[in-house]
């Protein structure tokens, strides 16, 4: 081969190694930008299920005094829920054992703190809050909030439960043009004309929880703008973390409804309620068939703290026991509150001795159990 020959090959070489190269470096930073645009979405998804999953969950399982909504401004947003508990609890939204002590009930008057991103700085409870059994509440305060990430000038955005540390949840955040982090709905409830949903005026802004206890004789008026929320919509862009031509963006917009904010809770539950009725026992027949078929039907009337009273039973609990036994055992029934004629029909039951008694009492939310009201069944039709 002569070296003509071998220069020209080179040059063919050089020319194809070239090509090859620029194409794989455009495969690489083609990959480069996917995997960006993908972490991006990924940020994105995770922040929406979080956000929605939590913040639904504001006012859940307090007692009376407590607030569902704390501190409400454009870049921070705190509340109170019963969300994640260490210890196995009936009404606790998450059981998880490993939350911290500190995190899984509502903060003390002693454990007073400032909620971050509260602009000015707003401190908060002023109040311990204790349930009926003068335990300290079981619902924490949950703050989820937008900081400026020093290393970079963008944002993250971050969650903090009670005074415990913040956590960084999705970084490379930008503010989108237009848009506050947060924006709120309230109920508008005018004197006349059915309540509509609106938007909270920017001078309402940042909404806070002066009064000390809700529904305080005083935690009315302005004061009580922030009880009437009811819907927070969250908007952000989020960045791959990269600038110039290379940075790639993702805006989102979503609201997210508080079902449990507004709802009248039961101002007692854990004090035995009031039964306040008897029980009636009759037999059914149904002369249709051969021979007649029979049932026991129990029938009595709300209980005294259904329909007034304390508003708190939740359920009507039967139980039956042959007559002259003297233990009632396991319940045989249960019927759910809100019926004004309550009934309760035993298709076991059959005429003839011995017999039997039937006992019935109410039941609360915690659940406690009212005094029972007995009856002795008929032997016969």
């Amino acid at each position: 081969m002569s070296l003509i020959e071998m220069m020209i090959a080179l040059v063919i070489f050089s020319i194809i190694m070239a090509g090859s190269l620029s194409f794989l470096s455009k495969q690489s930073q083609g990959f480069d930008r996917s995997s960006s645009e993908m972490g991006m979405l990924q940020n994105l998804r995770f922040s929406i299920s979080i956000l929605r999953q939590e913040i639904r969950m504001a006012g859940a399982n307090m007692p009376p005094a407590q607030p569902a909504v704390v501190y409400a401004g454009t870049s921070a947003f705190a509340f109170n829920a019963d969300y994640a508990s260490n210890t196995d609890s009936l009404f606790t939204v998450y059981y998880d054992p490993g939350v911290p002590t500190g995190q899984s009930d509502a903060l003390t008057a002693a454990r007073r703190m400032t909620i971050p991103g509260s602009s000015p700085a707003f401190q908060y409870p002023d109040s311990t809050y204790v349930d009926v059994n003068g335990n300290n509440s079981a619902a924490e305060t949950i703050i989820w909030f937008f900081a400026v990430d020093t290393t970079t000038g963008d944002y993250t955005l971050d969650r903090q439960v009670n005074d415990g540390a913040p956590e960084i949840v999705v970084r490379n955040i930008v503010p989108t043009p237009g848009a506050n982090f947060f924006k709120y709905y309230y109920r508008h409830a005018p004197t006349s004309g059915s309540a509509t949903l609106d938007s909270v005026p920017s001078a309402w802004v940042p909404l806070r929880h002066l009064v000390p206890l809700h529904g305080d004789v005083a935690d009315t008026g302005a004061a009580a703008r922030i009880d009437s929320l009811r819907a927070i919509e969250v908007a952000f862009t989020v960045t791959n973390g990269m600038t110039g031509t290379d940075q790639r963006t993702r805006s989102i917009s979503f609201t997210i409804s508080m079902p449990n904010v507004g709802l009248a809770n039961p101002y007692i539950c854990g004090h035995a309620p009031v039964l306040g009725t008897t029980l009636s026992a009759s037999w059914l027949i149904d002369t249709t068939l051969t021979p007649p078929d029979t049932a026991m039907q129990l029938t009595w009337s709300p209980a005294t703290d259904e329909v007034g009273g304390e508003h708190d039973v939740v359920r009507y609990v039967l139980w039956r026991r042959l007559a002259g036994a003297t233990s009632w055992g396991e319940p045989v029934g249960s019927v759910s509150a809100g019926n004004p004629s309550p009934a309760w029909t035993d298709e076991t039951a059959r005429p003839g001795s011995p017999g039997f008694q039937y006992a019935l009492a109410a039941q609360d939310c915690t659940p406690s159990l009212s005094s029972q009201a007995v009856v002795t069944a008929p032997l016969s039709p």
